[in-house]
């Protein structure tokens, strides 16, 4: 008797298997929903970097390719935005705390909070153009006191310039640009964030 092909299992935290089976649905209406969803939900807790995901229905529909990407780092930006909230929460519990931390206290604490809201701005910029985790960057400019505003702007700069360069990538490559962007990407992210730094200081 022939043996059947055991069925392959589909994992939802498998990047690769998850990407490739949104690209298969990308053309449907509501995939674009999807995306915009789970653009709010990666500057939280989800765990796969949406860039293919974006390049995926901007190759699906390329004519919709600036709502697309206007649509996502809106969306990214308020889950940062949810993301500040719940950190300047934990930070306000950590405050309350930190007086019982042997070799800690409020004055150390405030001195690394003075510190990171100096940098505020740069910092959010790094987190939301390179590969780190925006969602760590957003916790922690809540809890260290980064003034929303300010977090608000260097989002908007860092998840904007790197969604609109995924997104013509993919209308000017097609499907290459899923493979550029999964394999070079988070190398390209971090020269051009570093560049963009050394223009950031050489102005300032």
């Amino acid at each position: 008797m022939p043996v059947k092909d055991k069925p392959i299992k589909f994992n939802f935290l498998n990047k690769d298997q998850f990407v490739e089976k949104f690209f298969e649905i990308s053309s449907k209406k509501s995939t674009n929903n999807a995306l915009y969803g789970l653009s709010f939900a990666e500057s939280i807790f989800f765990p796969i970097p949406i860039d293919p995901l974006l390049a995926a229905c901007v190759i699906a529909k390329p004519k919709k390719i600036f709502l697309i990407t206007f649509l996502t780092t809106f969306a990214s930006v308020f889950g940062g935005i949810i993301g500040w909230c719940i950190g300047l929460y934990i930070g306000v519990g950590l405050q309350n705390l930190v007086e019982f931390i042997p070799g800690l206290s409020v004055h150390k604490l405030e001195s690394v909070n003075e510190a990171f809201r100096e940098w505020g701005l740069i910092l959010t910029f790094i987190g939301a153009f390179t590969p780190l985790p925006y969602k760590l960057i957003a916790l922690s400019s809540g809890a260290t006191g980064v003034p929303l505003l300010i977090f608000v702007i260097g989002s908007i700069m860092g998840r904007g310039i790197r969604f609109t360069i995924v997104a013509l990538l993919s209308y000017y490559l097609g499907e290459k640009a899923i493979n550029f962007i999964k394999n070079n990407l988070a190398l390209t992210s971090v020269i051009l964030a570093i560049i963009i730094i050394i223009i950031w200081f050489l102005i300032i």
